[in-house]
């Protein structure tokens, strides 16, 4: 069960590492480079950009439900 959940809790990383990978040059990302603008849900269903806290220190959690 424990191991179960260790996968389950690596997925959401993993999907975001292979969608984030590029063949091209379009879309890629220089190291050191400011993070690209983007937009999510929040948890009361609105929605927050990246920009919204422009200068400000960012903490991102990612989290999925299980069961």
């Amino acid at each position: 069960m424990a191991k179960l959940l260790k996968i389950l809790l690596a997925l959401p990383f993993v999907l975001l590492l292979a969608a984030c990978g590029s063949t091209g040059s379009e879309g890629s990302i220089e190291v050191g480079a400011g993070a690209p603008d983007f937009t999510l849900p929040d948890a009361a269903g609105g929605e927050v950009s990246l920009s919204d806290y422009s200068g400000q220190p960012v903490l991102l959690y990612f989290h999925m439900a299980v069961g």
